[in-house]
């Protein structure tokens, strides 16, 4: 059984001492656990060092499965489509990239620095990240005031839509008819790997990010992806396969989803956990709002999810491995 545990839980076993304990109950159960970087990068943001080293330290077990980065994941959806759909696009011979070392980086390196001396990670993360969640907490908490003001509920999930005003440029639209409508998460990716890729030759200008081009261009040609505004539009409202892009529709429906609850600084991060879930049978969280947006989702997903679990520990009295083996019962 693969298991991810969010945050919370992971605190608790840090903070417990309980790393050995939760090492026998995965071999005698024979789980595998699987730690999302993003879950590491959440910890790093614990201010108290010495409760932000025993979680890490739980977190950093050899019996851990690593995986991969969401944007490398999601960038490789991406290629996949982009092979079925968009062949001119590709590539037919992958050229040595960044891909391998930042690979490295994700799923060895940060851990193994991580473990030594969290301290300057958790600083350069600050340093690096704390203008832009800032700017994503005050995004999603106006889009969910204004959802609440307007009394709206999302009734059906898998059929998010946008709609293409008359007023909206041409720029934007690009090929996009005003007056139509399509599906939330089509446009969030279409508009984020936009952004991300119209300025990949923009690498020598100082603090860009180059993130997704770094992970793309080994395997696609960019000036040929970003050449013609409308097709590239018309692949991903209308081309691309859902069902072979889970970690791109998580991104967009659980985004929506969590906004019909309380949104908090954290928010943004729940939604990058998110991208994670097919990569396990049980997710556990103590978020109980966390864990009803999850499990709405997963009702309409055009993809298979694991079970959402919601656990109590810090009412529960007992050990936090006892009750996650009680939740994965």
């Amino acid at each position: 059984m693969r298991v991810i545990l969010d945050n919370n839980v992971w605190s608790y076993v840090g903070i417990e001492g309980s790393k050995a304990a939760l090492e026998s109950l995965a071999q005698s159960r024979r789980l595998s656990i699987r730690t999302p970087p993003a879950t590491l990068l959440e910890v790093l943001r614990t201010k108290d060092m010495a409760k932000r080293s025993r979680i890490i330290d739980a977190m950093t077990s050899r019996h851990w499965v690593r995986l991969r980065t969401e944007v490398d994941v999601e960038c490789q959806e991406f290629v996949a489509e982009a092979r079925r759909t968009r062949p001119q696009w590709v590539r037919q011979l992958a050229l040595p990239g960044k891909p391998g070392s930042l690979r490295e980086f994700w799923t060895r390196r940060i851990w193994r620095d991580a473990a030594r001396d969290s301290a300057p990670l958790a600083a350069r993360l600050s340093r690096l990240t704390d203008a832009e969640e800032d700017r994503v907490y005050g995004v999603m908490k106006n889009n969910s005031l204004s959802m609440r003001g307007a009394d709206w509920h999302a009734k059906d999930l898998g059929n998010l839509t946008y709609l293409a005003t008359e007023e909206a440029p041409d720029s934007y639209l690009a090929g996009w008819q005003p007056g139509t409508t399509a599906a939330v998460w089509r446009v969030d990716g279409r508009d984020i790997f936009r952004h991300a890729l119209d300025r990949h030759d923009l690498k020598t200008l100082v603090d860009h990010d180059t993130t997704y081009a770094d992970w793309l261009t080994p395997n696609l040609y960019l000036d040929r992806v970003m050449r013609d505004p409308k097709d590239f539009t018309r692949f991903w409202l209308t081309d691309v396969d859902e069902a072979r892009m889970p970690r791109n529709w998580l991104r967009g429906v659980v985004g929506v989803a969590l906004l019909e609850h309380k949104v908090t600084t954290s928010t943004g991060r729940d939604n990058q956990l998110s991208g994670y879930l097919p990569d396990c049978d049980v997710f556990l969280s103590e978020d109980r709002r966390f864990v009803r947006a999850l499990q709405r989702v997963s009702e309409v997903a055009p993809f298979p999810l694991p079970d959402i679990r919601w656990v109590d520990i810090g009412a529960s009295g007992g050990r936090a491995v006892d009750v996650i083996a009680a939740a994965l019962d």
